[in-house]
């Protein structure tokens, strides 16, 4: 009997133990209620969120399908029941899911649910605009009181609405005309107009050579790799600025504009930079102002990413990512404008050399396709909405984006990642590592591998010492840095898409003349007299191709005011990250779900 009794005192106990554990429980879980941190129900949002996206993709692979093999006579809108009619095995939402012709809709009483549904629903849909399928503009998550959808008359007179009106509307676009989307978003002051490029995939015929081609565009469904208009796409290539990090994007929104500051008459010694190195001024996109230069390429980044705090032009808003421009999503605006719906634009000549007053103004062009510099008051230069200055878009209308020939050299968001000490001095400090990118951060970059003799070591780094880069005579040096240069740009042949080994079918090497001055300058030859000048490689439409530069890690994109037939959408170079009077930047938007 006595030990029975110890028996059940000792149940007593472990049933006491037990009971204070789960009021515990109990009491961990309402706080976590309260703090609306509940990991459970976390984990529930975040699979049906989840399920939802996979579900809807599914639905569009149906259509899609049945689109093809209907020769593009299915209607959609007779796709209507179950959730488990159209996506066999998946039962477990027919209760709260339900298809209505062709779209899927949530039936159910949970508000946050219903919130899920139409966001995932409406920022993947297509429109068919002038017999032409693609993305629509995506405006989910845009703060709708301080974003607005823009158009232009014939006149070019600027008006705007809502983005509630806008996002049922598709008066404001028409891709197979070459009138691209177009919003600003303006909070504090501080205006950004951007342009909307749908995902899609592509396709050159002759890459690799300096012979322009039109390239061949499909447009594709949501954030799948299925045309739009349910054709095969074999033989293209998904481009790659729709992948940001683990996200697939139905489209990027690019800034019409080079970016400017919200003190754009900011003026140094070296002339108007319109902003200098600070991160303490806001991002503006807008014409006819000066362009914000002379900023290392890291507080280009930081700035651009500042667009999204309390005092940027987007503001505060969640799954949307403001970024410096990276060379990927450079490389689809110039693909875009290189197809039959888009134009090579032309330059924007507005700017001069004069000490003290270097003013380079965004949205202008000159007289001609390729023009060159023209000082402030020239009778020649065109403002962006007049006959000649939207010529100067990509699109040859006042709906494309400007800036991308001509103007400021423009730095992206793209890294030579050789552990050159100019990585850790000028890019974004917590973005680098022992002067290479974090793998962390490589979304907001595009990260290319210098060719195995750099990598060694071979290259030289430092202001001391003497290495293989700099050993020997002038045409010693030569055959190295050409040797060092040429292997990096070989490399790029693996990267698809950023305009640079595709529109190109060589680069010249940074090396020093032979004889005369000795000054460095861009060559071909391992020999070369100064009194022959430098000798550019080319890309298409005559631009220069600059690249692989192993102590210049940075990539610039578009050439400058003064570049004349050189400058262009796929003019590339080289140079440090260091802030000058002549480079400048713009940045991307992306909304989606997880960013």
């Amino acid at each position: 009997m006595k030990a029975k009794g110890n028996a059940k005192r000792g149940i007593s106990l472990i049933t006491l133990v037990i009971t204070i554990i789960v009021v515990i429980i109990l009491a961990a879980a309402v706080i976590l209620t309260l703090n609306n941190n509940n990991p459970v129900e976390n984990a529930k949002e975040a699979t049906f969120r989840s399920d939802v996206a996979s579900i809807h993709e599914q639905l569009n692979l149906y259509a899609l399908n049945e689109l093809a093999k209907n020769n593009g006579t299915f209607d959609i809108t007779g796709m209507n029941g179950k959730v488990s009619d159209y996506v066999p095995g998946v039962t477990q939402y027919d209760s709260e899911l339900k298809i209505e012709q062709g779209k899927l809709v949530y039936t159910g009483s949970d508000t946050k649910r219903a919130q899920m549904v139409e966001e995932i629903v409406g920022k993947t849909s297509t429109v068919e605009v002038g017999g032409l399928k693609y993305n629509k503009p995506n405006l989910s998550y845009l703060p709708s009181a301080t974003t607005k959808a823009v158009k232009w008359d014939a006149s070019n007179v600027e008006s705007e609405m809502e983005i509630t009106t806008a996002d049922k509307d598709t008066s404001w676009y028409d891709y197979s005309n070459k009138k691209w989307a177009n919003i600003y978003t303006n909070n504090n002051g501080n205006k950004a107009y951007w342009v909307w490029i749908p995902r899609y995939a592509y396709k050159i015929d002759h890459p690799h050579t300096t012979t322009a081609e039109k390239i061949n565009i499909k447009f594709l469904s949501g954030t799948s790799n299925v045309a739009s208009d349910g054709s095969s796409i074999e033989g293209y290539t998904i481009h790659p600025a729709f992948t940001f990090g683990e996200t697939q994007l139905s489209g990027i929104w690019v800034a019409k504009y080079e970016a400017s500051s919200s003190d754009p008459n900011k003026v140094d010694g070296s002339g108007y930079t319109g902003g200098g190195n600070t991160t303490a001024l806001q991002v503006r996109v807008v014409p006819d102002v000066y362009s914000w230069r002379s900023i290392y390429i890291g507080n280009m980044q930081t700035v651009s990413m500042n667009m999204t705090s309390n005092d940027g032009s987007v503001g505060t808003s969640t799954n949307i990512d403001t970024h410096q421009m990276k060379n990927i999503e450079w490389g689809a605006v110039a693909y875009l404008c290189q197809s039959q719906y888009g134009q090579e634009p032309w330059n924007n000549p507005y700017g001069d050399w004069t000490a003290g007053s270097y003013k380079l103004k965004t949205g202008y062009a000159g007289a001609s396709k390729d023009s060159g510099g023209l000082s402030e008051g020239n009778a020649n230069l065109a403002k962006y909405n007049t006959t000649n200055g939207v010529k100067a878009s990509t699109t040859g209308n006042i709906y494309g984006i400007y800036d991308m020939a001509g103007g400021a050299y423009e730095y992206v968001a793209s890294v030579l990642n050789n552990g050159n000490s100019n990585i850790g001095s000028y890019m974004k400090a917590e973005h680098v590592q022992s002067n290479k990118v974090k793998t962390e951060y490589a979304k907001y970059y595009d990260v290319y591998e210098p060719g195995d003799e750099e990598k060694e070591g071979g290259a030289y780094y430092g202001q001391g010492g003497v290495t293989l880069w700099n050993s020997g005579n002038a045409e010693s040096q030569n055959i190295i840095r050409k040797r060092i240069t040429a292997a990096t740009y070989a490399n790029f042949a693996s990267k698809k898409g950023d305009a640079l080994w595709e529109i190109s079918n060589g680069n010249s090497y940074y090396g020093r003349y032979t004889s005369g001055t000795g000054d460095l300058a861009w060559l071909q030859d391992t020999a070369r007299d100064s009194a022959s000048g430098s000798q550019y490689a080319r890309g298409w439409n005559a631009d220069y191709m600059l690249v692989g530069h192993a102590y210049r890690p940075c990539l610039l994109r578009g050439g400058y005011f003064g570049g004349g037939s050189g400058a262009g959408v796929f003019a590339a170079g080289s140079h440090d990250g260091h802030s000058y009077v002549s480079h400048g930047f713009r940045p991307v938007l992306a909304v989606g779900l997880t960013l």
